[in-house]
Parts: C-alpha cells; sequence; structure tokens
C-alpha cells in the first residue's frame, strides 16, 4: 500500500505498543494503516524481520479496509465488531504462510479513537467481560465508556435537532424566507438571543441548534422562567455559573436557555440581571418569550410592513406589567430578535411542512414497516385541503403529530382525509353570528363614570370566576384566562 504523504505519527505510542505482545495497529487521520505491532504482523502470517514501513506497505488494501473502524466511531469513540481475514489475500501480496491455515483468520477487533488527534488504535485479544471492568472506568469522571456514552447521545440529539429545525425553516412565504434570515444572522455570531415563540418541543429544538451553530463548544444549561424563584434559579443554573468560574485565570463562557421567559418572577429576573451585569459576555441568555396574549391585546394601528418586527417594536415599548419581563432582559432579547411565525401565518408552506414532516416520521418512527422514500404513502389531494384549512391552535408540534398519526393509520399508499385526527377531518368553518355580521348598536344615551374602574372589576370578576373554576390553583386559572401565572399574580397582589 502506497501513499504520496503521511501525517506525524505518535512516535512514543508505537514505541510503547512494540514492547508488548499485544495485537495492535493504528490507522491515522486519513484512514490509512501507519503501524502494526510485532504480534500483529506474526497473527497476519508475516515476516517480523523487515522494518515496520515495510510490513506495513505489504498489507493488503482489502486487509486494510477490514481493519479499519466504521465512520460511527467519530461518535462513539469506541467500536467493537467481527473481522474476517481470508487466506488468499495474503498470498495475493506474497505474504508468509507460517502461521496461516486453511480456514480465514476470524477475531473479534475493538477500536478506540485517541481524541481529536484523529488517531485509531485497534486491536485483538481477550478482554474483561463488562461485570469485571472497575467502576470508576464506567462511570468515573473521564472514564472512556461514559464520555463516549455521552457524545454519542450528544450527536443524536444535535443531529435530531438539526433536522426538526430544518423542516420548521422549510417554506417559501415571506414569513418563511425571513425567518431563515434571522436564523442565519443569529447563528454566524455568538450573541443574546430572544425568540418570540411560544415554548414547545419545535422552539425548544429550534433554540437548541442555535446554540449547537452559534457556540458548539459552550456549556448549555436549560432552566423553567415559570417554576424559578430567585433560590431555584441558582440551584438550577449552577452549573453555567460554576462553568464561568472554574478557571482562575480567566474566565471560560457559559449559556443559559430560559424558556418561558416572560412568566419568570420579578425577584428570578432580577437575579439573572445582576448576573449579567456581573459576567459581561462570559454568560450568553437565550430567552423563549410567548408574544400571543400581548399582540392579541394590543391591536395595531394600521397594516405595518412588516409584522414580526411590530410584534418585537410593541413588546420592548410597553411596562413589565403588560408583558411579563423586566426592562434590562427585554433589552438582552432585542440584540437578536427572531419571532417564529404561527402556521396560520404561512398557510402556503404547510403542504411543504406536511410532506417533510411525513417523511421525517417515515425514517425515523417506523424503520421495520417502511425501509425507503419508495414506500412512503403519498398525501391525498383531500387530506391536503384539510390541513390547510385547519387553524392549527397547536402550531408546529401538532402537525408533526398528526403526521405521525396519519403514517401510522394509513395501510395503502395514499393518505386521505379520513386518516388524519378526528379534530382536523371534522374541522368545518362555520357561518358568522348574528353579532358578526351585524354591528352592535350603541345607545345615544350610554355613559359611564369611570372606564378604568368598570374594566379593573369586570377584569376582577373573571379572575375570581377561573379561580373558582381552577379551585384555586394559580397556574390553571391563569391558563383559563389566557395569560402567564406571572402576570396573574401581580393582578391577585394588586
Amino acid at each position: 500500500m502506497t501513499r504520496s504523504s503521511r501525517p506525524s505519527r505518535p512516535r512514543s505510542l508505537i514505541k510503547q505498543l512494540d514492547a508488548s505482545t499485544a495485537r495492535v495497529w493504528i490507522i491515522d487521520a486519513v484512514g490509512d494503516l501507519i503501524h502494526l505491532s510485532p504480534a500483529m504482523a506474526e497473527w497476519l502470517g508475516k515476516s517480523t524481520e523487515t522494518d515496520e514501513s515495510q510490513t506495513v506497505q505489504t498489507v493488503s488494501e482489502q486487509w486494510v479496509d477490514a481493519l479499519r473502524p466504521d465512520p460511527s466511531i467519530r461518535f462513539r469513540g469506541h467500536q467493537t465488531r467481527q473481522i474476517t481475514l481470508s487466506k488468499h489475500l495474503g498470498d495475493s501480496k506474497g505474504l508468509g504462510e507460517s502461521n496461516l491455515s486453511d480456514e480465514a483468520l476470524t477475531a473479534v477487533a475493538h477500536w478506540i479513537s485517541l481524541g481529536n488527534s484523529g488517531y485509531t488504535i485497534g486491536c485483538v485479544g481477550e478482554f474483561l467481560r463488562d461485570s469485571e471492568v472497575p467502576l470508576s472506568d464506567w462511570l468515573g469522571e473521564g472514564g472512556l465508556r461514559q464520555e463516549s456514552l455521552l457524545r454519542e447521545l450528544i450527536a443524536k440529539h444535535q443531529t435530531s435537532n438539526a433536522r426538526t429545525a430544518d423542516i420548521l425553516l422549510a417554506g417559501e412565504s415571506d414569513a418563511a424566507v425571513l425567518l431563515r434570515r434571522r436564523v442565519t444572522a443569529a447563528t454566524s455570531m455568538r450573541c443574546h438571543l430572544g425568540l418570540f415563540t411560544p415554548t414547545n418541543s419545535s422552539s425548544r429544538e429550534l433554540a437548541l441548534r442555535l446554540h449547537d451553530t452559534s457556540a458548539p463548544d459552550e456549556s448549555l444549561t436549560v432552566v423553567d422562567g415559570a417554576l424559578m424563584d430567585a433560590e431555584l434559579l441558582e440551584a438550577y443554573a449552577a452549573p453555567a455559573i460554576q462553568s464561568i468560574n472554574q478557571h482562575d485565570s480567566h474566565r471560560s463562557n457559559a449559556t443559559l436557555l430560559i424558556e418561558r421567559l416572560d412568566e419568570m418572577p420579578d425577584d428570578a429576573q432580577l437575579k439573572l440581571s445582576q448576573w449579567v451585569e456581573v459576567f459581561g459576555d462570559h454568560l450568553r441568555l437565550i430567552g423563549m418569550l410567548d408574544p400571543a396574549s400581548v399582540v392579541d391585546n394590543h391591536s395595531h394601528r394600521g397594516k405595518p410592513d412588516d409584522p414580526l418586527d411590530a410584534q418585537i417594536a410593541e413588546l420592548t415599548h410597553m411596562p413589565q406589567a403588560v408583558t411579563g419581563i423586566a426592562k434590562p432582559l427585554m433589552n438582552l432579547m432585542r440584540a437578536m430578535p427572531i419571532t417564529v411565525p404561527r402556521l396560520k401565518d404561512r398557510r402556503e408552506d404547510i403542504p411543504t411542512l406536511a410532506l417533510a414532516l411525513l417523511r421525517e416520521a417515515h425514517r425515523s418512527g417506523q424503520p421495520q414497516k417502511r425501509m425507503s422514500d419508495s414506500d412512503m404513502p403519498r398525501l391525498g389531494r383531500d387530506a391536503m385541503d384539510a390541513l390547510t384549512l385547519y387553524p392549527w391552535p397547536n402550531d408546529f408540534d401538532e402537525l408533526a403529530e398528526a403526521m405521525a398519526s396519519a403514517l401510522g393509520r394509513v395501510v395503502g399508499d395514499r393518505i386521505g382525509r379520513d386518516h388524519l385526527p378526528l379534530v382536523i377531518r371534522s374541522y368545518r368553518v362555520g357561518p358568522r353570528t348574528e353579532s358578526e355580521q351585524e354591528p352592535e348598536k350603541i345607545e345615544n344615551n350610554f355613559r359611564i363614570e369611570s372606564l378604568d374602574e368598570a374594566v379593573q372589576k369586570y377584569e376582577r370578576k373573571l379572575i375570581d370566576q377561573a379561580m373558582e373554576a381552577s379551585q384555586g390553583n394559580k397556574a390553571e386559572a391563569a391558563r383559563r384566562l389566557g395569560i402567564s401565572r406571572a402576570r396573574l399574580l401581580r393582578k391577585l397582589d394588586g
């Protein structure tokens, strides 16, 4: 086997391996075999009298392919599988036959990746059972198995997050194009991010994708703002704060992802603002805020050129009593604001999103039932019309669940309206009510003493009804009123 160039190899390690009797080989960063230990060369049936370079270069290319690990070792860090080296391959290269039998050489091979160097060590032989391995090697700090399993798990999550985010960003509507541009800008730099979207599965995965792309080597801590007071925030955010303070000479960086930031109690928001002031750019915030109630309750005058920008602009000029978030934190969220549009605002993208989600459900949900895209059922026109007509109150996540549900129900090669969930296939656009058809008549002698007082009394009546219906559960009462729990608490205290 010849190579035009060879990267530098770990000489000290090779000397150590040569001194042992282990059957060991080394694969370099470009996938070439660069070393065979004497015991490995003898097992292959080669003469060990030649020097290392001659021994390596006379190994059959097919043997080298068998000695290479699978590409998945980049994520796992280790690998084990059975290899078979047939005799005639050795004969074709003129190798010695002293240790070759009539049967092929078969053994269980093990590979371990040497960190970020690109080198991989392979070996064959007897190994301890898992039950005989010291517990510290499994779970101890820096334990190889634990570290490799964590890397594999993180890689799987990042891949899944990337696929979901790519589907969420698909489409050719103005809202989809604007969203992609803002996400592209956010991934090109490390800065505070404000995601103006309800906290759900898809928006959470988009936030993780933004972090993984803009600061892949930075520690990430996720907290639910609605459940945090100042004391709980200190406990749950401890990994991020410790990551910043762990170096005496210089501080490292860390990211806090705060879900439902607009529902975070005031004392926790104050603590968060103090951390940002103390740690500066070392602490990055990714906040998720739901602007729906604010947008519904405070309509714009006239139609803006960019409704997404208008929503954010309106939020930033409202007091904390309305937005649920303190002004210092809101200013940080304005550094790079990203509004994820609702499906009802991008109906022309629904066919594209539905097909992409159907393909994702087909790929990951039922690998045993359907193995290729050619087996994936198509979406019928009646089903597509129903998907486009439906208002999608639970947005992108509901569409993903609908596609997975339809894929589980369908038997043939076509998904029709009847295969969709009941709430979608039974949805109809009803006629307008009389109150919608005719404007309300206003009496000429209408007059009240105080609008503020009347609104306050009516609001208090609604709050009392919600609290009674929820049996005193404030979180449930807030849900029934369509406001955040933090906002309800402020109104009860007031």
